[in-house]
């Protein structure tokens, strides 16, 4: 029982299903199902035929295109509570980007034609699937605005604060200098001359492969 009411729990925080009753999530929750993915294993490539949106409940996705000359992109990072493939269920056949694990991961999976046929019974879920969508939209036009106007340690520094969530610790480990230049559109270089400058100016500290932010609000005030 408690575990039902965890699993209805975890389908609410969403912003697609939150206007649905507990029985209406229940329905889901009965369709849902349970995936597990080990660390480093991609769980869909780009151009790919999708079938599937995925809900995360454990651990850490890395989302991705790669260019025609075979050079990583990554659009997003996501982490538990966020949803992502669902660009599948509305007339998009195959997924625009690949997704591959950053650790060990857990997912609730919904497959398209189990969602339509909801769909169609419940109307109302549709409200919550623009807000879904105006919210990735909105992310990524604020990035595109960030990546064009801001300093390269400015992008730096607010991809620290966004990989961190609230907490203060950046795993390296899931996330090494590469990636995170590939993330920002700069070269490794760049980021490790810009890391070692906070490091120097106090404003992080780096312990093995884990960077650590003393004071979130000090290292916010360095954004231009």
């Amino acid at each position: 029982m408690a575990e039902e009411r965890e699993d209805l729990d975890f389908l609410k925080s969403f912003t697609v299903f939150e206007d649905l009753s507990r029985e209406q999530l229940a329905q889901v929750a009965g369709e849902l199902i349970r995936k597990r993915y080990q660390s480093g294993q991609t769980i869909f490539f780009e151009e790919e035929e999708g079938q599937q949106m995925y809900f995360v409940r454990a651990g850490r996705v890395k989302i991705l295109r790669t260019s025609s000359e075979g050079r990583e992109q990554i659009i997003k990072f996501l982490g538990e509570g966020e949803v992502f493939g669902e660009v599948v269920l509305f007339g998009i056949d195959r997924y625009p980007v690949s997704a591959i694990c950053l650790e060990d991961c857990e997912f609730d999976v919904l497959t398209r034609q189990i969602f339509r046929d909801f769909f169609l019974e419940h109307p109302e879920i549709g409200l919550g699937m623009l807000e879904t969508m105006a919210q990735k939209l909105y992310y990524s036009q604020s990035r595109i605005k960030s990546l064009s106007l801001q300093d390269s340690r400015s992008k730096i520094i607010q991809a620290l604060l966004q990989l961190s969530g609230e907490g203060k610790t950046v795993r390296v480990q899931e996330l090494n200098q590469q990636q995170l230049a590939n993330f920002l559109g700069i070269t490794r270089e760049t980021v490790s001359r810009n890391l070692s400058q906070l490091k120097q100016d106090n404003y992080i500290e780096m312990e093995g492969r884990e960077i650590i932010i003393p004071d979130r609000e000090e290292l916010e005030k360095l954004i231009d």
